[in-house]
């Protein structure tokens, strides 16, 4: 077993650095080492979750040397952020991959949020080694039909910043229920402040600084969210439930069949456990609205973002008092083009298949389905 104290001297091993920057990391290094060992995961993929662990906390030692040495960075400010939030599979990567097309927004791509060190140079951006690496790895994805990927997009940033803090969720293996039940109670105070440290660092020499952001896992912790960016403003997309579990059950399936022997996983229960999981991932993100104010969010239909993308898009531009110029309308336009469901394959599923019904989907989202006309 990969212990914390042994992840913790391989990182330093690696960089040279000793100092891991404020405390909040601790617990979750720990909890995280523990959940791996005990999920069902290959060998292979139990040493991989491990190293990916070990590639973060050395992440997190040169980002503590980098501000050590650039202690200017600190005081940056940082513009919104906005953030695109919802349920996983109701047209969040299209709204900000659309979003991401207008030039005034900074968006996390895979590659800078994996390897933050150096920050990126816009004048050199082009020819980073990151860059090149991620795009010949684009070519071979092999996911097309079940989630759109593009190299020089916007990437989850809590799936990539998270981790620097040992708060990922780790939403590619199936993570014991001890560790879900920790990571949803978790209060995310020190996590969000490290996501703003690794932000600032990630402006300082690529502007602009408006930031543009994504996960549907920000929907347990949009509280902290707002603690953290006071000035942010939240894009939330819709889509029905029913549409939307038994989708997600087939793609986790899929992600965590990759790390477990065949046959350890079960269909069956496979999909009321995500049940469980976003029906209170929905009902805090409730709650929170309330406390954080109903007219910082932008509510987005997924069916209206396929239909009519330029009027959805007029809508959420006018909330946020930006302009949405011809230019850019063409630009959503060649995205909507480029994106069409009908080149990407079909992807097939049903709520039988993953042990779920359509009512008993529906019933466990009766406020969100009501509110929302879903």
């Amino acid at each position: 077993m990969l212990t914390a104290a042994r992840a913790l001297k391989l990182a330093v091993e690696a960089t040279g650095f000793e100092d891991f920057g404020p405390d909040g990391y601790q617990e979750g290094l720990q909890r995280t080492l523990e959940a791996f060992e005990s999920a069902p995961l290959t060998q292979s993929a139990r040493e991989a979750a491990g190293l990916r662990v070990v590639v973060d906390l050395a992440s997190r030692l040169r980002i503590e040397q980098w501000h050590k040495e650039r202690p200017q960075i600190a005081e940056l400010p940082i513009e919104g952020p906005v953030l695109v939030c919802g349920l996983p599979r109701t047209g969040t990567t299209a709204t900000v991959g659309m979003m991401a097309l207008d030039d005034r927004f900074r968006y996390l791509r895979a590659w800078e949020g994996v390897r933050p060190i150096p920050p990126p140079r816009i004048a050199e951006e082009m020819n980073d080694p990151r860059v090149l690496a991620a795009r010949r790895a684009a070519k071979n994805y092999s996911k097309r039909s079940q989630h759109i990927h593009d190299p020089d997009g916007p990437e989850e940033d809590l799936a990539l910043l998270a981790g620097l803090n040992m708060h990922a969720y780790h939403g590619r293996y199936p993570m014991p229920q001890t560790f879900l039940d920790w990571w949803i109670a978790e209060d995310f105070g020190s996590t969000y402040a490290y996501h703003k440290r690794v932000l600032k660092l990630l402006q300082s020499e690529r502007p602009p600084y408006l930031w543009l952001l994504k996960a549907p896992v920000h929907l347990f912790k949009l509280d902290a969210f707002a603690a953290a960016y006071p000035d942010a403003r939240f894009v939330m997309t819709h889509r029905d439930p029913v549409k939307v579990i038994p989708s997600v059950s087939s793609l986790f399936f899929t992600m965590h069949s990759e790390h477990c022997a065949p046959g350890v996983l079960n269909k069956l229960t496979f999909g009321p456990g995500l049940l469980a999981f976003w029906k209170e991932g929905m009902r805090r993100a409730l709650e929170a609205r309330r406390r954080i104010g109903e007219h910082r969010f932008i509510d987005v239909w997924n069916n209206d973002v396929i239909a009519q993308p330029i009027a959805t898009f007029r809508k959420i531009y006018e909330g946020l008092n930006l302009e949405l110029t011809p230019a850019l309308v063409a630009k959503f336009e060649d995205y909507g083009r480029r994106h069409a469901p009908e080149g990407s394959g079909k992807h097939s599923y049903s709520a039988e298949e993953y042990g779920l019904t359509d009512p008993r989907i529906r019933s466990s989202f009766v406020e969100y389905v009501e509110r929302f006309h879903l």
